[in-house]
């Protein structure tokens, strides 16, 4: 087009948009403001939300003083635009500054703040003004669900997407992957089962981000075979199918059988990235499988030209480790391109404590605690390896830092589902409904 007006610009901004090309609709915007072409308060509004979907909070920032100099107006429509590009920009204070400047708080707004709070964190708040909505439409319970299952809050999500069935409104595609992932992380395999109903019964199967949230659900509930089952099922299938079935079998120590699953893949003309070679040297480490590990991370290198992330190196690390081949995993450290980190030094550590390597053990362990001081796992891990070499003055030495320095060792925490019913339990928490009785069981058995 020689001439390209104010509507041809806003129509392709809004395709870019539309099919989330986010990255070209920035460059498409730049195209515009060079061209001269002043945009009206619609376009502003599409690159309010691309920069909300990219997170670019400087543009959007720019975007926002160009309103404030231009005069324009900062409608319902504009605020809720800014607060929801200011939220999913990690900038709560300012979208919070927007929200309270605006009288009449309709539907949209609130929904707008209510995802900007549950994305960063602060679910109480989101909550509130939730609560406080006199209507809320789907966006609505599923911008509080997916507050929820992000924040490790899955049995808050589970309990509140009943209640929205409850309320008569119809969950869609973005509820029920919230609802899918919340209950993945609780890991409990009835109302996984259930919820594979659900999504059946409303014909949401044949969506491929579905069947994939399916797979990694089964997967986390402990039923690799069910995992299998939707995959099998999926008509299609693209990178993220295959990779989420590779890593389920990984998680299960199915080694072989993930190797079978890249096998077929690349038969079936799919290219791997680097997420599926994670699963795949995962599934080798679980599976013990050193020399197919090895193959594995040549042939991403250099046949697929992937650049080996930290994720890749500590599994690499983990795999020579759990094989008792702890000078060769420290090698592959000090030839890493990138600077090894906590969890790859943590890897070494744990693999010179279980074959009692105290030197190279108590090396790693060093490294931890100079990338980070409060490191309780390396220190825990350290005490262990001079406990079990019988060096009590460098253990009373480490108990000592501990105390000093406050550290503490992360509460660990686990759920269970009896009858269909979901309790979660901490160590040393006090929080069940049940403590009193479970104490009594414990004292029961270690008394008989």
């Amino acid at each position: 087009m020689p001439d390209r007006d104010l509507v041809a610009w806003g129509v392709m901004l809004d395709c870019y948009c539309q099919t989330r090309n986010y990255e070209e609709a920035l460059l498409l915007f730049n195209g515009m403001k060079r061209s001269r072409v002043v945009p009206d308060k619609i376009i502003l509004v599409t690159a309010l939300s691309t920069c909300a979907h990219t997170r670019q909070l400087r543009f959007g920032k720019a975007i926002h003083s160009y309103m404030v100099v231009s005069d324009i107006l900062i409608d319902s429509q504009v605020s809720c635009a800014l607060i929801n590009m200011y939220a999913s920009c990690a900038d709560v204070e300012m979208a919070e500054k927007l929200y309270g400047r605006v009288s009449e708080k309709d539907l949209v707004l609130s929904t707008a703040m209510v995802y900007g709070y549950a994305k960063n964190g602060k679910v109480e708040i989101a909550r509130s003004i939730f609560n406080g909505m006199p209507e809320k439409d789907v966006v609505s319970w599923s911008a509080m669900i997916s507050g929820y299952a992000e924040s490790s809050k899955p049995i808050e999500a589970l309990n509140l997407f009943h209640d929205m069935q409850g309320n008569g409104i119809k969950p869609d595609e973005i509820t029920m992957l919230s609802v899918i992932s919340a209950c993945a992380n609780a890991g409990a395999l009835d109302k996984a089962r259930w919820i594979h109903s659900f999504v059946e019964n409303h014909g949401l199967c044949k969506m491929i981000p579905i069947g994939n949230a399916l797979i990694d659900m089964f997967s986390k509930c402990g039923n690799l075979i069910l995992a299998l089952d939707v995959f099998n099922a999926m008509p299609r299938k693209n990178i993220v199918t295959w990779t989420s079935m590779i890593t389920a079998s990984a998680m299960h120590g199915d080694g072989r059988f993930a190797l079978t699953l890249f096998e077929n893949m690349i038969s079936e003309g799919i290219q791997p990235n680097g997420v599926t070679f994670l699963g795949l040297l995962s599934a080798c480490c679980h599976a013990g499988l050193v020399e197919e590990g090895r193959l594995l991370f040549k042939i991403m290198v250099q046949q697929y030209r992937i650049e080996p992330r930290h994720e890749h190196y500590g599994c690499m690390v983990d795999l020579l480790g759990r094989a008792k081949l702890l000078q060769q995993a420290a090698e592959l450290i000090e030839l890493m391109h990138l600077r090894p980190n906590v969890v790859i030094w943590g890897s070494l550590l744990a693999a010179c404590r279980m074959y009692g390597d105290l030197e190279l053990g108590a090396f790693a362990a060093k490294k931890i605690l100079e990338l980070d001081p409060n490191h309780s796992g390396a220190h825990v891990l350290l005490s262990n390896i001079y406990a079990e070499c019988g060096s009590w003055n460098n253990v009373k030495e480490v108990r000592g830092v501990m105390e000093v320095q406050g550290t503490r060792k992360e509460t660990g925490c686990s759920w269970m589902e009896p009858n269909g019913a979901v309790h979660q339990f901490a160590v040393g928490g006090e929080n069940h409904s049940g403590n009193d009785r479970i104490l009594l069981k414990l004292d029961d058995i270690t008394a008989g």
